[in-house]
């Protein structure tokens, strides 16, 4: 009997234990408790970029933005977040496979809750990553033409990671993306026009990579 009566009073510290426990977060801003997380938009984006350049991708302007996830909450200095770094992955648009690797740069910049901060040509892919693959093939004495697709150009999406921590300690995140078309140019210094938002295109790029892109019928959706 005594063995009996000590089986509901465990099953009372089992119950208490489970409602002890944390629930799966389902905040759409980012899985974790900071109060705040990151937003990036990409506002002086390069149309495209000349693996020939001997130059690492920067982007003019990058701005990041700290945000509540609860609109009207009560934002204090603690909640400014400062940016240590972000991560940078590609993935094909072309329905090429051979990716750049990941690369991870540091950053140092206060963010404000509620406010923005901006990063002026920061890298986004390193030069030596030029050089290899996937890009290496476009060089003419690797026959200029990417082995996936058979085209002169290679079109990517970078898919970025910043990462931080409130001046109170808890982690911050956000992501942002952006879309570039990769090619060869003779002349190094030979780079597209920049425009002011985000939106991927083709205009403007040398005539070679426009008459590449209407044979293989991109610029039916590209240049207008």
């Amino acid at each position: 009997m005594q063995k009996m009566r000590r089986i509901p009073a465990l099953l009372a510290v089992l119950a208490l234990g489970v409602l002890g426990l944390p629930s799966c977060s389902t905040n759409t801003q980012g899985d974790d408790a900071s109060p705040v997380f990151l937003a990036a938009s990409f506002d002086l984006l390069p149309l495209s970029t000349n693996v020939n350049s001997g130059a690492a991708l920067q982007i003019s302007t990058v701005t990041v933005r700290n945000i509540l996830k609860i609109p009207g909450a009560n934002p204090n200095q603690f909640l400014d977040v400062r940016l240590e770094g972000y991560t940078v992955t590609w993935t094909r648009l072309d329905g090429g496979r051979s990716l750049p690797p990941a690369e991870q740069w540091g950053g140092n910049v206060i963010v404000p809750v509620n406010g923005q901060s901006t990063l002026s040509n920061y890298p986004f892919l390193s030069s030596g990553a030029l050089l290899r693959p996937p890009f290496d093939q476009l060089f003419p004495f690797n026959g200029g033409i990417d082995r996936d697709t058979n085209q002169a150009t290679i079109r990517l999406r970078g898919e970025v990671v910043f990462f931080g921590r409130t001046l109170s300690g808890q982690t911050a995140t956000g992501k942002g993306n952006f879309d570039m078309i990769f090619f060869y140019g003779s002349n190094a210094a030979q780079l597209a026009v920049p425009k002011n938002d985000g939106v991927f295109g083709a205009r403007r790029l040398p005539s070679f990579v426009r008459n590449n892109l209407f044979l293989s019928g991109f610029a039916a959706i590209a240049l207008r």
